[in-house]
Formats: C-alpha cells, sequence, structure tokens
C-alpha cells in the first residue's frame, strides 16, 4: 500500500508527543507519585458488539465521552463535527434520506427516496436509518468508527459508524439535574434528567429537553428572524431480576418546528444570468438584501414552515448463558413524520418564484437482531447472529414555478405546479459473525463474515399542470417503478499484535457493501409525453479496504496516541446529479461513481499533562478523493476534484485547565479549536463552489460549587464570527444558469456567546 505525503504528519505527531512530555510536572516525574496525576480515564467502547477498553479494539475510533460532549457544546449531532477529524456533515435540512455525514471523505447525500447512508447511526444498539432526529440528549458517549464497518453493523456503514450510547439507569439511585442556557438574543434551553430507582431490581431514567433558536436567517421582506424550536424527551426502563438477566426498554420523541427558516441565503449574485432574463445582483438589491459571502438576509413573501416528529421505541434483552457467553435480541420500531411543509425556494420577490409544498414525507422502520457473544479473555473470542429491517418511505410533494407576469401569456406561462408522489420500501436480511483467535498471549488473528439479502422497490408519480392566462394545458402524467434484489458477502480478515501494555498494533482487510437504489428520476425526466417506464437500478456500492494501526500509551498511561493509515478503494461509488430543470426547478439523479480512492493518515490524542490540566487532538490527512478522469456532472469534468465535504487536512485541539479556588471551588478554563482546509460544497469548478481553508475558536470559562451541586459556565463559540456554510448550491434558485451561488446557514455559522447553569439533585 502507497499512501503518500503522510511522513510529515507522522513527524508533527511525534514531535507533539515530545513537547507533550517536557511541559510534564517535574515533581511527579521524580517523586513517582502517580496519584497526584492520574492516568487518563479508561475508555470502554463497543465497537465490535461488547464492552472493551479502546486500546483492545482494532478498529480506528475517536470517543466522545459524556464529559467532553457538554464541554464542547454538542447538543446536535452535525455538532460532533468539532469533535473528530474524520468526520464531517453537510446540510442537515436537504441532506436526503441518505443522511448528510461522510467520514475519511465519503458519504452520501441523496434525495432518493430508496437511498441510504454510506454512514450508519446507530443509538443504543438500533440502527436509524432515515428515521434520526438528529438531537443529542442524555449522552453517554459517541464512538466513531472509522471506515467499513459492516461485518457487524451492516450495509449503511461502508464508510463508518456512529455508535452512540445514551446513559442508563442505576439502580438504586434517586437524582436529578437540570441545567438553563442562556444565548442572548439567539434563543434559550432547558435540559433535565431524573434517575429513579423502583425497586432493588429496577429503576427509570427520565431526560427531556426545550429548546429554542433564533437569527440565523433574517427575512428582510416581513422583518422577521427564523426561529426553530426543538423539544424532546427519552425514558429508559431498567429491570435486571437476576444477575443473569439484563432488560431495556427505550422509549423516545422529539419535534422540530422551523418558522420563517428559508432554503439558502444569496451569497454572490450576477449582475446577468446567462440568458441574460435575470439581473440577480439588482432583484435582491430592490428588496433590500446586500449579497455578500457573509450575508443571512432573504427577501421572501412566501410562506415558511417546516415540521418534524420522530418516534422510537426498542426493547433490548441481554441473557448470561451457563458458558458464559451473552444471548441479545434487540427489537426496534421508529418512525419519522415531517410536513406539512412550506419553502420559499427563491428567496426574493419578484418573478420565476420557486415555491414548494410537502404535504408529508414519512419514514417507518422495524429491525430486529439477535446476536450471541463469548466470554471475554478466551482463546477464542466471538460474536454471530441475525438481522432483520423492514423500511417505508412516503413523500409527497408540490413545486409551483410563477414566470414573469410582464411577458404575453402564451406563449409563457402564468404558473407550472408539478405534483410528485413518491414510495419506497426496503428489507434487508443478514447473517453474521467474527471471531478473535488469540495464536500466542501477544497475538490474535480476526475473521469475519457478513451474507445479506436485499430487496428494494420504489415507485413515483410526477403530474405537471402548465397555466396559462385564462386555461391550463392538460396534465401531463408520468410514472416510474423498478426493484432490484441483491445477495453480498462481505467481511473483515485481520492481525493484532501486543508488543507491552503499551503498545498495540493491527492491520486489517475489509470489505463493505450498501445496497442498491432505484433511479426512477432519469426515465422520468428523459420521456417527452406521458406514461409508464421502467426504473434505473443504481448498483450496490463496494469498498475494500486496508488499514494499518497502533495504539500506544505513554508516560504511565497519561498519554494516549492511536494512529492508522488506510486505503480504500470503493467500486460504484454512490452519488448525485443535481441540476436545474428548463423550468427552473431542481433535479437531482442518483448515479454510480466507477471508482474512487480514498487514503491517509488519522491519530487521536489524550493527554493529562498535570493533574489540573487535560488535552486532546484529532488529527486526518485525506487524500485522493478524487472523482475519475473524464467524469461529467452537470456538464462539467469533474476528473480529480475532490468529492464534497472532503477536507485534505483537518485537526481538533481541545484542552481544559482547573484550579482549586478558596471554599473548594472549582475554575475550569477551556477552548476548542478546528483547522480545515478548503472543501468543496458543489459540482462545479468555480471557485465560488468552495470554502477555503479556516480556523473556528471557542472559549469556555465554569465555576464549580464545593460540592459539583451546581455550576455556572459562560461560552464563546466561533469567535471570529465565520460564516462556513453547511452547503451552497448553484446557480440561484429561480435567477436562472450562471446567476450566482447560495449558502446554507446553521447556527455554528456565527458567533455564539450565552451561558448556562446546571444544578443537581
Amino acid at each position: 500500500m502507497h499512501v503518500p505525503r503522510t511522513t510529515s504528519a507522522i513527524g508533527s505527531l511525534t514531535l507533539l508527543s515530545m513537547s507533550l512530555a517536557t511541559i510534564w510536572h517535574p515533581a511527579h516525574a521524580q517523586s513517582g507519585d502517580h496519584n497526584a496525576s492520574p492516568e487518563i480515564e479508561t475508555v470502554v467502547v463497543t465497537a465490535q458488539k461488547r464492552s472493551q477498553s479502546i486500546k483492545e479494539v482494532p478498529v480506528a475510533i475517536t470517543v466522545i465521552n459524556a464529559a467532553a460532549l457538554e464541554r464542547a457544546g454538542v447538543k446536535d449531532i452535525s455538532d460532533l463535527a468539532k469533535t473528530a477529524a474524520s468526520l464531517e456533515f453537510g446540510d442537515q435540512a436537504t441532506g436526503g434520506a441518505g443522511g448528510s455525514a461522510s467520514i475519511r471523505g465519503v458519504g452520501t447525500s441523496v434525495f432518493t427516496l430508496s437511498a441510504e447512508s454510506s454512514v450508519g447511526v446507530v443509538i443504543d444498539g438500533v440502527p436509524q436509518g432515515a428515521t434520526a432526529s438528529g438531537l443529542m440528549l442524555d449522552m453517554a458517549r459517541v464512538e466513531v468508527l472509522r471506515g467499513p464497518q459492516g461485518t457487524l453493523f451492516g450495509k449503511n456503514a461502508s464508510a463508518g459508524v456512529l455508535n452512540m450510547a445514551t446513559q442508563q439507569p442505576i439502580i438504586g439511585d434517586r437524582s436529578a439535574s437540570v441545567q438553563v442556557e442562556y444565548k442572548g438574543n439567539h434563543g434559550e434551553a432547558v435540559r433535565t434528567t431524573g434517575n429513579v430507582p423502583l425497586n432493588d431490581i429496577s429503576a427509570l431514567r427520565i431526560s427531556a429537553l426545550a429548546e429554542r433558536n433564533d437569527g440565523v436567517y433574517h427575512n428582510v421582506h416581513t422583518g422577521k428572524d427564523s426561529e426553530t424550536t426543538n423539544a424532546g424527551a427519552r425514558l429508559r426502563y431498567l429491570l435486571q431480576p437476576n444477575r443473569d438477566v439484563t432488560i431495556n426498554v427505550i422509549g423516545e420523541a422529539s419535534n422540530t418546528r422551523s418558522e420563517n427558516a428559508v432554503f439558502f441565503a444569496p451569497a454572490v449574485a450576477y449582475s446577468s444570468n446567462t440568458a441574460g432574463n435575470h439581473n440577480a445582483l439588482a432583484e435582491f438589491a430592490a428588496c433590500g438584501v446586500t449579497v455578500s459571502k457573509t450575508n443571512n438576509q432573504v427577501c421572501s413573501d412566501g410562506a415558511e414552515l417546516n415540521r418534524s416528529q420522530v418516534r422510537g421505541l426498542s426493547g433490548q434483552i441481554d441473557w448470561s448463558l451457563a458458558s458464559g457467553a451473552t444471548l441479545t435480541s434487540i427489537t426496534a420500531y421508529r418512525k419519522r413524520d415531517m410536513g406539512p411543509n412550506d419553502t420559499t425556494i427563491d428567496m426574493s420577490e419578484g418573478y420565476d418564484k420557486v415555491r414548494n409544498h410537502d404535504p408529508y414525507q414519512n419514514y417507518k422502520q422495524f429491525s430486529q437482531e439477535l446476536r450471541i457473544a463469548s466470554p471475554a479473555k478466551q482463546t477464542l473470542e466471538y460474536v454471530g447472529g441475525l438481522f432483520y429491517a423492514d423500511s417505508s418511505n412516503q413523500k409527497s410533494s408540490t413545486t409551483t414555478i410563477y414566470p414573469n407576469p410582464v411577458l404575453p401569456s402564451p406563449p409563457v406561462p402564468r404558473s407550472i405546479a408539478t405534483d410528485n408522489v413518491q414510495a419506497a420500501k426496503l428489507t434487508s436480511k443478514a447473517l453474521f459473525g467474527q471471531a478473535t483467535y488469540h495464536v500466542t498471549d501477544a497475538s490474535a488473528v480476526i475473521a469475519g463474515l457478513r451474507y445479506t439479502r436485499d430487496s428494494v422497490s420504489a415507485q413515483y408519480t410526477q403530474s405537471s399542470v402548465v397555466s396559462f392566462d385564462g386555461f391550463s394545458v392538460p396534465a401531463t402524467v408520468k410514472s416510474s417503478s423498478g426493484d432490484a434484489s441483491q445477495s453480498n458477502v462481505s467481511g473483515k480478515v485481520g492481525l493484532q499484535h501486543t508488543l507491552s501494555r503499551d503498545v498495540n498494533l493491527y492491520t486489517t482487510l475489509s470489505r463493505g457493501y450498501k445496497g442498491p437504489q432505484i433511479d426512477n428520476d432519469t426515465p422520468i425526466n428523459q420521456a417527452a409525453a406521458a406514461g409508464s417506464f421502467q426504473g434505473y437500478t443504481v448498483k450496490p456500492e463496494i469498498p475494500t479496504s486496508v488499514e494499518l494501526g497502533s495504539k500506544l500509551s505513554f508516560l504511565n498511561r497519561r498519554l494516549d496516541v492511536d494512529m492508522a493509515v488506510f486505503h480504500t478503494k470503493i467500486k460504484d461509488f454512490q452519488e448525485q446529479n443535481c441540476t436545474l430543470t428548463s423550468v427552473g426547478s431542481l433535479s437531482c439523479i442518483p448515479l454510480n461513481v466507477p471508482n474512487v480512492v480514498t487514503k491517509g493518515f488519522e491519530a487521536d490524542v489524550r493527554a493529562r499533562p498535570l493533574p489540573e490540566l487535560q488535552l486532546g487532538m484529532s488529527m486526518a490527512v485525506i487524500l485522493d478523493t478524487a472523482y475519475p478522469a473524464g467524469f461529467i456532472f452537470d456538464n462539467n469534468n469533474v476528473g480529480g476534484q475532490r468529492l464534497l465535504y472532503s477536507p485534505r487536512n483537518k485537526v481538533t485541539f481541545n484542552g481544559d485547565y482547573s484550579w482549586e479556588l478558596p471554599g473548594d471551588y472549582q475554575l475550569k478554563l477551556g477552548g476548542d479549536l478546528v483547522y480545515k482546509s478548503r472543501v468543496r460544497y458543489c459540482n462545479s469548478l468555480a471557485l465560488e463552489c468552495g470554502f477555503g481553508g479556516h480556523s473556528i475558536a471557542s472559549l469556555r470559562l465554569a465555576l464549580r460549587s464545593p460540592d459539583d451541586k451546581w455550576g455556572i459556565e459562560l461560552y464563546g463559540r466561533n469567535l471570529a464570527d465565520k460564516r462556513v456554510p453547511n452547503a451552497i448550491i448553484y446557480p440561484l434558485p429561480g435567477k436562472g444558469a450562471g446567476s450566482g451561488f447560495a449558502y446554507s446557514l446553521g447556527e455554528n455559522s456565527f458567533r455564539r456567546i450565552g451561558v448556562s447553569l446546571d444544578y443537581r439533585m
């Protein structure tokens, strides 16, 4: 395997390790009093479907525990990008059914209802699919598993997995906490948890939140800011009737509502589009919007309302057998209902308005996993099981375009209304297993296989009505449907060797799999007349990855350094090509990219040089992730261009220092710094389709009471107010080809100063 230009990165990491060693407290080194400078906390993960120390697991992992999530201000799943260098997120609102996460520069952002993500999201053992809520509520930890994880986590893990665990109930403990956050003029939040012991064998844990975020966009037409409200609750029930049986039942619900939240804000507007029928710059200026790359203003005279509800229920039973093995069953049902939603896509007054109304967009998923895991610390350790999932997705939408009313009608329409009704059904069955055989006390062989059988079907009906002054043309109705079934065998082999308690080395070869999709858009768009057509099959995505890694500890476990080099080749990478149709609406076609390669170097550092000081770093150097030579997107040859949301270099730093004050109060000062090189956000060769290299800095100052009952924290995030977009779209919707570019913005795109107070009972 050849991974160029990582030598300098390894050298930089070595220099960092030496620098950390030099600032160690001399007294501690001389006295040997290690209790004065405690070891780094042992991190336990479930990356291999069993509880293990992160140092023992032959997988590249970034772990963010509950304390780190709180310090970094992680409130939404996309906030995790601040904590893991290899993890990126696109726009959550427009990510499509396939999600918007990417790991090592690879992800899926596809609108097709039959699409699935390249990055799996698993919470408490339940794959979320298209039903993930995005809210981070009462989390215990997040494990970012990098590289194909399909052997144990299934087909929607071809790039990696976000394996999350919520806080579980504690039997015999009665406690509660409440946190209030004030964000100045930009909103507030309340989060609360409670642990209730029911008896000697059971307990409840209740967690809830209510949050309001204001001011991401400002509509100069109405004078109102965008407002998003989130509310959610989770109830966990734990029952341990005896030492061999544990039962967990989890129910959750969340609601999200956004008002005045427009599609995008114009960032670049030209005085003339390609056709010469729009002066986007003047049109925005006429309604009070000064277009710039820091602009968050729009001038919308349309409805802006988006709603979403998520509901989930799962039950897990763990049964310790007489042999010492553990039998686990996880049954889950989840649904996500969106709408009715209204979006003004054109972002301005005037003509060629594009208005979108979605009566409903619903996702339902049932899943069942049954597995058995051997006892730990055996010569042969194994986990194996069965998995079944059934999903149904439905969507209805109406897009209406209002052309220039000044021009004569006919030939110019007064409106073009297109109704779309889509449905998809996905079924997956799998048999999986992975074993580790310890050849010696120091060396082990790893082998795993997964057999998957997929079925997918999708239907799409489109009805278009063109209305002129005084009459309408009869509706043009087109429909398309398709189905596909696919069997696949994926797996993993590897070697692991422990040189000492502080040095663990591994190498793995993994083959992943992501199931096929149905493309009904292409036959409908290609059809010149009404009729029924056969949908096309988008082929499965098949990654093959080689990884070399090490888990190292130095200075009596006060410095942990985990490193990995990787090379992944993806056959038939699933992408989409989004273009504007002749009437100005957005058309996104799923497709396969024949071959994509991603390779590079990663490192995670956890350090505690002083009892009062904690440091962390995550670094990724991601090479290639390029489209093959001659590949065409929207009439542009993007061969050699990086995939979207794929920075070449990214580094995250975090640090916290604490002081003991008189009266046993504790003062903590912390901060985060994220550096990211240039990122492409849309498939045009124009420089405006990317955002240049930048750094985002945040600071926090907290005071804790002597008994840790209460605390107050002042924070500042994105201190330099970098207007980093979540996505970029071109051209400006409703303004025609060659009109400019628009930014999708989020709360993290702005400076935020706030204060939070918490109280524990």
